[in-house]
Order: structure tokens, then sequence, then C-alpha cells
């Protein structure tokens, strides 16, 4: 029977361990405290949002007075009056429609079409349908400006 009081003793040693350790388990905190942590952080952000709200009041208020301001600092300026001056003299009217050189847009044009290529290329290569479609849509409309760009030099050169 000597070895019976032996495991019984270890038997109570380890549930005797088994009790302690069970203790550690527990979490550190409960539903309450989550929900509690949870209002603290919506609070937190409301008080983060109403500050932006406010900086950006306070900016709106600070360029409408400095446009105001600005705007009164031109009125109060001294008008000099000049008794013996020439009058103003009124240049002549210029044309509306100037006839411009086209290298410049139809270079731009070119080196614009030139990137969607190669973008479309890419997107070729990824397999993303939704940027190619948008990339070729992209593509046609530059070709159309192209295309008249070109027709209007062709008509502008024959005149």
């Amino acid at each position: 029977m000597g070895s019976d009081d032996n495991r019984d003793v270890e038997l109570v040693a380890r549930l005797k361990r088994l009790d302690a350790g069970a203790g550690a388990l527990a979490p550190g905190f409960d539903y309450d405290a989550m929900l509690e942590r949870h209002a603290a952080g919506v609070a937190r952000s409301r008080r983060r949002l109403l500050l932006a709200r406010g900086a950006a009041v306070a900016l709106v208020v600070a360029v409408v007075g400095a446009s105001f301001w600005r705007l009164d600092q031109r009125s109060m300026e001294p008008v000099e009056t000049v008794v013996n001056a020439a009058p103003l003299r009124i240049p002549a009217p210029q044309p509306r429609i100037v006839r411009a050189d086209t290298y410049l847009a139809v270079a731009a044009l070119e080196d614009h079409i030139a990137s969607v290529d190669d973008a479309l290329n890419d997107a070729r290569l990824r397999g993303g349908s939704a940027d190619v479609a948008r990339l070729e849509r992209t593509r046609a409309e530059l070709m159309n400006s192209y295309t008249q760009v070109r027709y209007a030099e062709m008509v502008s050169a024959n005149f």
C-alpha cells in the first residue's frame, strides 16, 4: 500500500499544479472591457474628425479673410491723376483666328500615343482586360485627335 500512497500524493500534487495553471489561462479582459475600448476608439476618432473640420474651417476663414484684405488694400491705394497726360493709345484689334504652327501639338500627340502604346502592351502582358479596354479607348481618341490636327495642317497648307 505504500506505492498507492505515493501515487495518491503524486496525483494530488498534479491536480494542485493543474488548478494553479488553470487560473493563468483566463483572458486579460472581458466583453465589457472590449466594448469600453471600442467606445474609447470611436470617441478618439470623433475628436480627430472635429479637429480636422475645425482646422478646415479655420483655413477657409483665413483664405477668405486674406482675399478681402487684399481687395481692401487695392482700394486704399492712392490714385494719381495726371492732368497733362497724352491720351491713351488703343492698340489695333487683333484677329481672333491666329495661324499657329502645329509642330508642337503633333509632337506631343505622337509622344502620348507612344506612351499609351507602351502601357497597352504592358496591360496585355499582365492580362488586365479592363485596363486594356480603357487604354484602347484612350489610344483611339488620341489617334482621332492626331488625324484632325494633320487634316487641319493639310487644309492650312493649301491656303
